[in-house]
């Protein structure tokens, strides 16, 4: 009669150091383990956890070695065998779970904070049934990537597709913080690479910027199998050799976003993160300044997507070159939101190219993240003296649908070209033609594309 009350409400807790009994001196769990880990291991064999309806794990767990195991990109065998047992003990215990039922008519999916050690609903069905399903966006919980958990299993969401051999006819993907092993193959048998649009994929590749943290992730754009024939946009945060190989591999894009890291990471130096099997030997700082990686995805770019590109935004770390930026005025002559880093130098010698680019309405210039250089010349010059040569600069017809230009994080509107008196000229008095323009706050332009898409939303 005691025993299903004794276990209705269970406490484990984890000391970081041994603990010494107060009544005889012994140590706790003398000649076994601790009492944490033995009452873990009796929720796990003994046929009790029937009868548990709260459970609740708290305390410090503490590894040896840590660091030199974050180092090289592996989490110690104690954590993994922790992180096993409890969930062992999770699933024994019976617990409520919502099984999502399908809906035929559902066209669109936003699914938050997946997480599957604290939300146990099964939406696989959901997605096996709803045959109408055109647009997946899933955000996993950043807990398994900070906490370095491989805990999610892709199989639990998809399986049902898997086993129906009913793979999803998606139009746009987009997916967050994810987390988990290999998955290429499993990937193949859940969607239908023909028929996806756009993919956005944030905070989930083993690529650049990543520490050890992410060393067990895959690379969603990694794909040897099929292409993506219908792909048009195409956004993520991570830039590594996979996604080169992949925009070297497919042709027709019309937007894509590079929007760079913004997490505020600290690089320290290459040693300090390990070799994710996903960046094929290349620690992420070196790819991040990689001047080989840049210059191949913007030939792969250029050479694939030039013809059929709108919208281009690339990291800000990379500071481009002027052979870069006139590959790209060469082969993308139907451009019209461009964002690119660029030193001052270049920055000069890039507005000679500009005009080439007739379709143009909106320029970015970006910040360099590692260096305030760009930034302060910038602000050297008052925003009066900005507008008279953005003015200056874009009066001629070739400028006649340019709206919109960011020098680092000074933020300009560009009008009507006016008749106007030039204040600076040789002759005073004498009028020019120039074009009326107007510093902005970011708020003007949170709404176009190439400001709205450089953002870890999704």
């Amino acid at each position: 009669m005691t025993l299903p009350q004794l276990y209705t409400s269970v406490t484990l807790r984890s000391y970081e150091s041994i603990r010494y009994s107060p009544e005889h001196g012994r140590v706790e769990g003398s000649g076994m383990g601790s009492p944490f880990i033995m009452g873990l291991n009796g929720l796990v064999l003994r046929n009790v956890s029937g009868y548990v309806k709260k459970l609740k794990i708290v305390g410090q767990w503490r590894e040896h070695d840590l660091e030199e195991f974050s180092k090289r990109g592996r989490v110690p065998d104690s954590s993994i065998m922790l992180n096993t047992l409890v969930r062992v003990a999770i699933e024994r215990d019976p617990r409520p779970i919502m099984i999502v039922p399908p809906l035929p008519s559902l066209v669109a999916l936003k699914v938050i904070d997946v997480d599957p050690l604290c939300y146990v609903d099964d939406i696989s069905l959901l997605l096996a049934e709803s045959t109408n399903l055109r647009e997946l966006k899933i955000v996993w919980s950043p807990r398994m990537r900070e906490m370095r958990e491989p805990s999610v299993n892709l199989s639990t969401m998809f399986g049902r597709c898997q086993s129906k051999s009913r793979p999803l006819t998606l139009r746009r993907i987009a997916i967050k913080n994810l987390f988990t092993y290999t998955a290429d193959d499993f990937c193949e048998s859940i969607y239908d690479f023909s028929a996806v649009e756009e993919i956005t994929v944030i905070n989930s590749t083993g690529a650049l910027g990543d520490a050890g943290a992410a060393a067990f992730i895959d690379s969603p754009l990694r794909k040897t199998g099929p292409t993506f024939p219908s792909l048009k946009l195409l956004r993520g945060d991570k830039v590594s050799r996979d996604l080169q190989h992949l925009l070297a591999n497919t042709t027709g894009l019309e937007k894509l976003y590079l929007i760079g890291d913004k997490r505020g990471t600290n690089y320290d130096s290459p040693s300090t993160y390990p070799r994710s099997p996903s960046s094929n030997g290349s620690s992420p700082l070196s790819d991040l300044h990689s001047s080989s990686l840049r210059d191949d995805t913007i030939e792969a770019i250029a050479q694939n997507h030039g013809q059929t590109l709108r919208h281009l935004l690339l990291p800000p770390q990379w500071r481009l070159t002027s052979d870069n930026v006139a590959l790209i005025v060469r082969n993308c002559p139907n451009l019209e939101q461009l964002g690119l880093g660029a030193e001052f130098d270049r920055f000069m010698s890039m507005r000679l190219l500009m005009p080439f680019l007739q379709k143009i309405n909106a320029i970015r210039v970006l910040d360099n993240p590692d260096s305030s250089d760009f930034r302060d010349k910038m602000h050297e010059l008052d925003d009066g003296r900005h507008e008279k040569q953005i003015g200056g600069a874009t009066s001629k017809n070739e400028w006649s649908r340019f709206r919109w230009m960011e020098l680092a994080d000074l933020v300009f509107e560009v009008g009507k070209t006016e008749l106007m008196e030039d204040e600076e000229g040789a002759t005073p008095g004498k009028m020019v033609y120039r074009r009326r323009v107007w510093k902005r706050d970011a708020e003007a332009v949170k709404d176009i594309a190439i400001w709205k898409m450089d953002s870890m939303d999704v």
